[in-house]
């Protein structure tokens, strides 16, 4: 059997976690906002989200291997907030663990994500949006799906490497 490597990004969050897969091309073969809204309590709101990046992840017969890059928690966050997003997180890496033969998992820090797509550790939103259009030439109008684009592509070049028959659009 064939197995396809497919690249995800993904960017957790309590509102709206960005999701984007990637095939060894660099073509977006899924992208999705899983959108939560806080009226609801946490718990409900956690399981919806680890339940639908895992369907949206799901396959038969491993015909699909995802290389997973999960955007890391903030060092210096802290609160109520923080609290529940490190939940989201560790519920999240506890699925892609049991999951070894199809799915392998990586967390990235925010600022090496950034550095990656911007040579900035500490961009802001916008450049990262800006960036992410002069590197690649994809548009997003939401950072987290900017985000998670951008933790695919991390995914895709440091697992085929960088420049391997893959567009890129140069820097300008």
């Amino acid at each position: 059997m064939n197995i396809e490597q497919l690249f995800v990004g993904l960017d957790p969050s309590l509102t709206a976690t960005g999701l984007v897969v990637l095939n060894k091309e660099a073509e977006i073969t899924h992208q999705e906002l899983i959108v939560t809204t806080s009226k609801v309590d946490i718990e409900p709101r956690l399981i919806k989200i680890k339940d639908h990046v895992m369907s949206s992840l799901n396959n038969v017969g491993l015909s699909k291997f995802y290389n997973v890059y999960v955007e890391g928690l903030s060092f210096m966050s802290s609160g109520q907030g923080f609290t529940q997003l490190a939940g989201l997180h560790y519920s999240l890496r506890s699925c892609f663990f049991q999951r070894p033969a199809d799915i392998k998992y990586k967390v990235i820090a925010p600022t090496a994500l950034k550095k990656f797509v911007s040579g900035k550790g500490n961009a802001k939103k916008e450049l990262m949006l800006l960036k992410v259009f002069k590197k690649w030439g994809v548009e997003f109008s939401d950072s987290n799906l900017c985000d998670a684009y951008s933790l695919a592509r991390m995914a895709l070049d440091e697992t085929i490497g960088r420049n391997n028959g893959r567009k890129e659009v140069p820097m300008t």
